[in-house]
């Protein structure tokens, strides 16, 4: 059964010592199905540019590894986190898709259906050299009906 949530995504990059962090609250969906979580939630674009843009994103924990799918103008991309373990990954965005390599430092998920976290660490390289330290930070709070 499909459960309203109110999630917020909260993401920090770490580029040669100067960091950003984006914060993104929408409503999702939360499933628990066949020993897996899923997540699924929309963003919309906010400036002129990405007025029209619908990015659809699915969370699915299995277990120790996390996977994040986005759909984007009809690309799909795919992070995969997986704790200790370097994956090559295509990341799909409003101009294409980029392949990266994700390397998951630490992964911690505190979610239930009551809500919780998920909470990653990890490292991104381009073309086989180093680009980034991230920490994404996602919460759930279940929604009155």
């Amino acid at each position: 059964m499909n459960e309203r949530y109110l999630i917020t995504v909260q993401g920090t990059q770490a580029v040669d010592g100067e960091s950003e962090t984006e914060e993104l609250t929408t409503t999702a969906e939360y499933t628990e199905r066949g020993g897996k979580k899923l997540i699924k939630y929309r963003e919309y674009g906010t400036n002129e540019t990405q007025a029209d843009i619908v990015v659809t994103n699915l969370v699915k924990i299995d277990g120790d590894t996390v996977s994040l799918t986005k759909r984007v103008d009809g690309r799909t991309g795919q992070m995969i986190f997986e704790c200790g373990k370097r994956h090559q990954c295509m990341y799909a965005n409003e101009v294409g898709n980029l392949t990266l390599g994700i390397y998951t430092e630490s992964l911690v998920d505190k979610l239930s259906a009551e809500g919780g976290t998920l909470e990653i660490d990890y490292t991104i390289d381009f073309n086989g050299g180093f680009e980034s330290e991230n920490h994404i930070l996602i919460t759930l709070k279940k929604t009155e009906e």
